[in-house]
């Protein structure tokens, strides 16, 4: 892991010292040089800007401590080496949290629970298939088995294992026991206490999300006047039709950008069934913003300011690529999690 540092003003509340203590303290050090009390530049501390302003490393801080506790009997040393291993567990279970975001693509609810599939729960764990079992078996012989229906279970025959939250929580604790080396016994662990909010704050985003797509489709319309931008017709009592706001990207390949106004359009259904079932030859086939274009190009030639508006559109877009790889956990669908 690399060097961890302390900043000055966390330094100062840390040890619950003045900033002009502390002050005090670099001076003397910097005074006399080579005597016992001496903090090295690039080893003790680092310079963050112009004015001098130090971030200091486990050695410089403990240092300080030193010089404070022999000089007002006092202890800091403690203080600061609680400080240390608290830091260090928060930027370990940062990376825990990111590797739980990567690796839960397969998350579902299902049964009023959310669920993880088995190979999602591998990689989490930065394990092997094999290895897991045998957590999965030690779980077994403890106090906390896990329960079928509850903690683990088989959902679609050949879809293999899904883990609950609190099945995961389960061997979590078994690799934390099992495993011999403390990095790894402490990452599996954070795994169990990181789980549920990191879990939360992904659906909440999720949800989020749709929540801001359904308004940007009413704003779409809003905007381009409740009418078809392509044939300028508006519903009426006399000529009655529905209205959609088209994805110029399509949402099953580019679902980044499925809540953005710019990347929406309103048209009719006619027009929008003429675009995916004559021009794209189906629904199910993914568009870009070009092939709305050369679809305007060859079905509403007269229509140029649509097409000038397109363009404006993908310059504000810029060059999207597709999702090629396993969908991303917060492009997932809302109805997958809700």
């Amino acid at each position: 892991m690399a060097e961890t540092y302390i900043t000055s003003k966390q330094l100062i509340e840390t040890l619950q010292i003045s900033s002009e203590k502390l002050l005090e303290i670099q001076s003397f050090f910097d005074s006399i040089p080579d005597d016992e009390w001496e903090l090295s530049a690039g080893k003790d501390y680092r310079v963050v800007n112009g004015n001098g302003l130090r971030e200091y490393t486990q050695s410089g801080a403990y240092t300080i401590a030193r010089y404070l506790e022999a000089n007002q009997s006092l202890s800091f040393f403690e203080k600061l080496k609680d400080w240390f291993t608290g830091y260090r567990k928060k930027i370990r279970q940062s990376f825990v949290r990111k590797k739980i975001t990567d690796n839960c693509s397969s998350l579902v609810k299902r049964r009023d629970q959310l669920w993880i599939s088995r190979a999602d729960t591998v990689a989490i764990f930065g394990t092997r298939s094999d290895y897991l079992s045998k957590m999965a078996e030690h779980t077994q012989k403890t106090e906390n088995p896990l329960i079928k229906g509850q903690d683990y279970d088989e959902f679609v025959p050949g879809e293999g294992i899904y883990y609950s939250l609190t099945g995961i929580f389960k061997l979590s604790q078994s690799f934390s026991e099992r495993l011999t080396r403390k990095n790894r016994k402490e990452e599996c662990k954070d795994v169990g206490h990181v789980m549920n909010s990191q879990v939360e704050d992904i659906v909440k985003q999720i949800l989020d999300r749709q929540r801001k797509m359904t308004r940007a489709l009413k704003q779409a319309k809003s905007r381009d006047g409740c009418k078809c931008v392509v044939t300028g017709k508006k519903p009426n009592s006399v000529e009655p039709f529905n209205l959609v706001a088209h994805h110029l990207y399509s949402k099953s390949e580019y679902p980044h950008i499925t809540d953005c106004l710019d990347n929406l359009i309103t048209i009719s259904e006619e027009v929008h069934k003429q675009f995916h079932e004559h021009y794209m030859g189906g629904n199910h086939k993914p568009c870009r913003l070009d092939d709305f274009i050369k679809f305007m190009q060859q079905y509403y030639p007269d229509n140029y300011r649509v097409v000038n508006w397109l363009e404006g559109q993908k310059c504000k877009l810029g060059d999207q690529r597709e999702i090629k790889t396993k969908p991303h956990v917060l492009y997932l669908p809302a109805n997958r999690v809700s």
